[in-house]
């Protein structure tokens, strides 16, 4: 899948994550490493040297060819700027997706992480197996942006885990939001 669209005019390529990204490890740890280097709200908080990324990444292609997993990644003149992914759940979880996404700075609030969201839901009814009944997310409770788009969806706040973060030199709470399919 590959697909241009414009947001905020600016032409956006989105593109469905395979085993040519392998060749694209310094673009991917760039893009992890901006997030952490601005402390957005992710759960990675080091940055990611290439041997790390070059791992993950594997990691994630063999999880995509077992059908364990989708991702969805946003890029606009070669700079990867979003990336959003659902992976099955194993054993007695299998049947719920874990949902996780993240805009790069400067390309936010422009309609990305909606489109993204939108087709990643897609794809993980088509592709993953099983199917999953249920998508799961985890959000910092004062994102109001991704809280406010995660509602749009449908997702719905079922707990509120306290002290589950650690942000900023102090212990915050965890929301987990789920969305029955």
């Amino acid at each position: 899948m590959k697909k241009i669209k414009e947001f905020g005019n600016k032409k956006i390529t989105i593109r469905e994550m395979s085993v040519k990204d392998l060749k694209n490890v310094k673009g991917f740890q760039d893009y992890i490493n901006s997030l952490i280097e601005e402390d957005a709200q992710i759960l990675f908080d080091k940055k990611f040297s290439i041997k790390q990324e070059r791992k993950a990444l594997e990691d994630m292609i063999r999880k995509i060819k077992a059908h364990k997993r989708v991702s969805l990644y946003a890029e606009a003149d070669g700079l990867i700027v979003g990336f959003v992914h659902v992976e099955a759940g194993r054993g007695r979880k299998s049947h719920i997706g874990s949902y996780g996404i993240a805009i790069r700075e400067g390309y936010r609030g422009v309609g990305i992480g909606k489109y993204l969201t939108t087709e990643v839901i897609k794809l993980a009814k088509k592709k993953l197996k099983p199917k999953p009944k249920i998508i799961s997310l985890t959000v910092f409770p004062d994102n109001k942006p991704a809280i406010k788009l995660y509602e749009k969806f449908g997702f719905k706040k079922v707990a509120t885990i306290p002290d589950q973060l650690e942000y900023k030199g102090k212990l915050i709470d965890e929301i987990v939001m789920l969305k029955y399919l």
